[in-house]
């Protein structure tokens, strides 16, 4: 994506409080499939 290569003018990036954290960054689709991913191990259990 665009603000991932750091196109900025072409993309759009957001930090909250704890962006210091951030090791790595991903895409909104890649975040969603992740929580998706974590949401149904935790309901299995």
């Amino acid at each position: 994506t665009n603000a991932k290569k750091g196109i900025l003018e072409k993309g759009f990036a957001f930090a909250g409080a704890n962006a210091y954290r951030i090791n790595t960054i991903t895409s909104v689709r890649e975040l969603i499939k992740t929580l998706l991913i974590e949401y149904k191990r935790a309901a299995a259990i």
